[in-house]
């Protein structure tokens, strides 16, 4: 059985060399640019899935009408504009994470997409038909039907299983983001509480809230500082209200207390291997950026390597 002159094997062949070839393209770029080694895109393994896909739908909007230069350029940079739109816009809804960003560029659309990235899917198609995919399906058809069916289910399996780990990994990274962003949020309206009693405060409230500023050192020692200077702040809250509950001016003291301790459970609750995985997650995506959790995104991009 063939479709469009290939059998599904040849055609799931085609789907991990465009990834891969993607991959390599999208790493060496980003590298270059970051002046580091960056292992990009979404699994961490060396695969590209949008690059696989976006071969893919070149190749069935464009196959039927590879003679004609310009069909090729519109119909492949409909496709591919199209895929990516739909893939930014998934993947956001998911993880609340952009893991691409074209809003610094004219003419785009909600960041996912935009002219120039467009016009450069046209240009791809174009040498996707004409150079690049003459060689590939010719080393797809050099692999014997005997081989490729085993090859792709192995390949299948190894990156269903990077799949699930990665998809850990952005479901952590996104459960991280939204617990600093509401951690953030409810120790601004505790310390908004008590900016009248500032001439008051004790110096070590103030140190502690300097502290979160410092700490930039390797990821161990960052958790550590954050937390630490976090349960400071937290204590000196806790300290404050426990002494305005002596007093009946204050009847909300018990109300405050208990939201301190919980904001000390829900910090205790984000462990090292969830940051781990979150920083190891977003590593792969340096440009990445989140309109919900933006502070708390820099936050754990900021940890460093690790």
């Amino acid at each position: 059985m063939t479709w469009i002159g290939y059998t599904p094997a040849q055609w799931a062949l085609f789907f991990y060399l465009y990834s891969f070839l993607g991959w390599v393209w999208e790493s060496c770029y980003v590298s270059v640019r970051q002046r580091r080694w960056v292992n990009r895109g979404f699994l961490n393994g060396p695969l590209l899935p949008i690059y696989g896909f976006g071969a893919l739908s070149v190749l069935v909007f464009t196959l039927p009408a590879a003679q004609n230069p310009a069909l090729v350029f519109l119909f492949g940079m409909a496709g591919a504009t199209l895929l990516e739109y739909v893939t930014g816009s998934v993947m956001e809804q998911m993880f609340h994470v952009r893991y691409w960003d074209y809003s610094m560029y004219r003419w785009n659309l909600n960041g996912y997409i935009c002219l120039p990235a467009s016009l450069c899917w046209g240009a791809f198609s174009l040498a996707l038909i004409r150079i690049i995919h003459p060689a590939v399906s010719g080393l797809a058809a050099a692999v014997p039907a005997s081989l490729a069916v085993p090859a792709v289910l192995v390949l299948t399996g190894l990156t269903a299983a990077d799949a699930l780990i990665s998809l850990r990994e952005a479901v952590d990274t996104r459960s991280i983001l939204a617990s600093l962003t509401e951690s953030r949020r409810r120790i601004e309206w505790l310390q908004k509480r008590f900016e009248v009693q500032a001439a008051f405060a004790p110096n070590g409230f103030t140190r502690s809230v300097e502290a979160v500023e410092r700490s930039r050192t390797a990821l161990p020692a960052r958790l550590k500082q954050m937390r630490e200077a976090r349960r400071h702040m937290l204590e000196a809250l806790t300290a404050r209200l426990d002494a305005q509950s002596l007093s009946s001016a204050h009847p909300s003291g018990s109300a405050d207390s208990y939201l301190v301790q919980n904001e000390l459970r829900a910090m205790e609750s984000r462990t090292d291997s969830m940051y781990r995985r979150a920083v190891r997650h977003l590593r792969r995506s340096p440009g990445a950026v989140s309109p919900r959790y933006a502070e708390a995104l820099r936050d754990v991009q900021s940890l460093g390597t690790l």
